[in-house]
């Protein structure tokens, strides 16, 4: 692992060598254990492990929980933002550490109540606004906002359509999945299409005008070998790529592949590994695809959805893993990681969570989904109860705590749940830490503010008025 190699480095610039140091993994969390005779040496290095312990952001994977797909990742002052479908609206993730993040509700294209909301692509125009370019009921439509997390309003006036369904390229064309990109001469352009029954797939591009709701001159067919739908465009060392997606997104076909051009409008020629990201049994990767990708402290990385796991209704969640190139710069196969650190930012904005010593609860679903789960740091196990309602989780630390906060990231992440968490005080008494909604917020995970001095604290999933399924994610607990 990543931070035992940094340790060791610290161990040999202090000259520590009589210092053994043994890390080891217990519920995803690392526990380390110092064994030597230099009193100095040990002081020293646990000076040092609890800094990179406390400021050190690591993202697992997935990274987000909930059933997010086709992932749109940007950054702006320091902040990232991801959109994702979710079919009935439009959200946002962001974080300032990629480790703690935080969903809101899009006021657009939320507000058109059209169905199928799908594939969200957005990018910071060169007059410094954003433009969100949404799927809606196999159409394209257009947003525009001064801040990533809005408000936004349509660009064409009476909520139009930028792109018709079938509107070019009939009858093949299945008009979705947009992506906009903006070459280094400030020229934009934009890249769509899917295909019929899982067939088919068309890639179009056009150029934009300045407005980025109409196009210079008529788009062309770009569509390259395997191409089926979610094109993404980047541009590196003078060459184009375009990514894009194979296969059917509710199974183990799915895939992403990727084509080089000298010009952003073709011809794209399929590059070497391709398809470069596939289904992993052994790492848990069913159906990865329609990608995104971030360029972040000279890495490149792609971002990515990949089933649940275990499968659930075609639940999708959002993965990161670095992309790398070989000499002669066609894309090397990604190689999907779980635990491992993927990015970090060198920062961790809630560096105070603490972890429960006993986890006790109502049920389990069954072995995959254990309380344990819900404390493990990861957004890739969850627990889920068997119960309909009064579903519970109680937990004691091995000393007491000066709790301030918690978080807690329910099965559905934006569920209407009914829930009850309560501390025990000094005398062993359960007394009230909140009651209330999980849909009663504005952004999600709900962050509870309470400063409480307790040893054991439990909570109470009364029901699910959505009929969601009973369960956590993570349980995150903050203390001083």
């Amino acid at each position: 692992m990543i931070i035992n190699k940094v340790i060791i480095s610290l161990l040999h610039k202090v000259q520590c060598h009589s210092l053994i140091l043994k890390m080891n993994m217990e519920n995803s969390k690392r526990k380390i254990s110092l064994i030597g005779k230099s009193k100095t040496c040990r002081r020293m290095l646990i000076t040092m492990i609890g800094i990179i312990l406390s400021v050190s952001a690591y993202s697992g994977n997935p990274f987000l929980p909930g059933n997010f797909a086709d992932p749109c990742i940007i950054t702006y002052k320091d902040t990232f933002y991801i959109y994702a479908t979710t079919s009935v609206d439009a959200t946002v993730w962001y974080s300032t550490d990629f480790k703690n993040w935080k969903l809101r509700t899009l006021n657009w294209p939320t507000s058109t109540h059209l169905r199928n909301m799908w594939a969200p692509a957005v990018i910071q125009g060169k007059d410094g606004r954003f433009y969100a370019y949404y799927s809606l009921k196999s159409q394209i439509y257009v947003g525009v906002a001064d801040h990533p997390l809005g408000p936004f309003s349509n660009l064409l006036p009476d909520e139009a359509p930028f792109i018709k369904s079938r509107e070019y390229f009939p009858p093949k064309i299945h008009s979705i999945d947009a992506d906009c990109f903006i070459d280094d001469d400030g020229q934009a352009y934009l890249y769509w299409g899917s295909g019929w029954d899982f067939k088919d797939g068309v890639c179009a591009v056009g150029k934009l005008n300045d407005d980025m709701c109409s196009f210079k001159e008529v788009p062309v067919n770009i569509t390259p070998k395997g191409y089926f739908e979610a094109p993404h465009v980047f541009k590196r060392d003078g060459k184009y790529y375009l990514m894009y997606s194979d296969g059917v997104y509710k199974d183990d076909t799915y895939k992403v592949r990727y084509a080089i051009s000298d010009s952003p409008l073709g011809p794209f020629i399929e590059g070497k590994n391709s398809p470069i990201l596939v289904s992993d049994t052994i790492r848990k990767v069913h159906g990865p695809g329609h990608n995104f990708t971030l360029k972040y402290k000279d890495e490149m990385y792609i971002v990515y959805h990949k089933h649940e796991y275990p499968l659930y209704n075609g639940s999708r969640q959002v993965c990161i893993d670095k992309m790398t190139f070989d000499k002669d710069s066609y894309i090397n196969p990604v190689i999907p990681t779980e635990e491992d650190f993927v990015i970090s930012v060198g920062r961790n904005e809630n560096s105070k969570q603490v972890l429960p010593t006993t986890i006790i609860a109502s049920s389990s679903l069954n072995a995959n989904y254990r309380p344990n789960n819900a404390f493990d740091d990861s957004m890739g196990t969850l627990w889920l109860a068997q119960d309909s309602c009064d579903a519970f989780i109680t937990i004691s630390f091995r000393e007491k705590k000066r709790v301030i906060s918690c978080e807690p990231f329910f099965a559905e992440v934006r569920g209407a749940y009914n829930f009850q968490i309560d501390y025990q005080n000094e005398k062993g008494e359960w007394m009230v830490y909140y009651i209330g909604n999980n849909k009663d917020v504005e952004e999600w995970p709900i962050t509870i503010n309470k400063d409480v001095y307790t040893g054991a604290m439990r909570m109470n999933i009364k029901n699910a008025d959505d009929n969601s399924r009973i369960g956590l994610w993570e349980w995150k607990i903050y203390a001083n």
